[in-house]
């Protein structure tokens, strides 16, 4: 069982890593051809994915049965809680930051969560 929770910790590391990078392409590119505010926007929609992510990650260490039906249930509510505090935080991002620029939030976010996908490469890899 520590053998799974480090192999999804590394996981996460990597998404993480990579999840950080693009995002801070993006808001160089968005700062670079639009404005501040596009800037802060893109680095918002980054880090509200990665924080989902992260809830999501810390859903999936409370699983203590490894039964297949029981990892299932605790994959579905990581799922539902990285969904939820996506949607929560983007809420709060659309109400609290006036200088909004919903594409560029939109383009972050896209850009954040598609990288996360990186993060499937590391398991079952020892390499860091």
């Amino acid at each position: 069982m520590d053998d799974t929770k480090t192999t999804i910790r590394l996981a996460f590391n990597k998404a993480a890593r990579w999840q950080i990078i693009v995002t801070l392409i993006f808001c160089v590119v968005s700062l670079l051809i639009g404005t501040v505010n596009a800037a802060i926007s893109t680095l918002l929609g980054g880090v509200v994915a990665m924080t989902g992510g992260y809830a999501g990650v810390l859903m999936t260490g409370m699983q203590n049965d490894q039964s297949a039906g029981s990892v299932l249930i605790t994959l579905l509510k990581a799922e539902a809680t990285k969904i939820l505090v996506i949607c929560m935080l983007l809420l709060a991002v659309f109400k609290l930051f006036n200088g909004l620029v919903p594409m560029a939030l939109i383009g972050g976010l896209a850009a954040a969560v598609l990288v996360s996908g990186a993060g499937l490469g590391a398991v079952g890899n020892n390499k860091k």
